[in-house]
């Protein structure tokens, strides 16, 4: 099996910023024009790493599971019975 990839350091994570901060550094009006949001944007989205598909779905199936699972046990409860006190009894 390949080795697990760490997670990202700090440092790492401030050097994939400055990348974006120095490729959009002097564009006017960063949040105004629409070309230069998607522009923004679509740097942000090269710079971060994407999550792994295959853990997510993994772990939403298995909270599917779980509520599928805790929707059965409730419907199919076995109920409590109470014991019948005879009449007169003052227990």
């Amino acid at each position: 099996m390949p080795p697990k990839k760490a997670a990202p350091s700090k440092t790492e994570l401030a050097k994939k910023q400055k990348v974006v901060e120095d490729k959009t550094f002097g564009l006017k009006n960063k949040n105004k024009s629409k070309n230069v949001q998607k522009y923004v944007q679509s740097l942000h989205q090269a710079v971060q790493p994407k999550p792994d598909p295959t853990k997510t779905a993994a772990k939403k199936k298995k909270e599917e599971e779980k509520a599928r699972e805790k929707e059965l046990n409730d419907l199919f409860k076995v109920a409590v019975s109470q014991p019948k006190v005879p009449v007169g009894c003052t227990c």
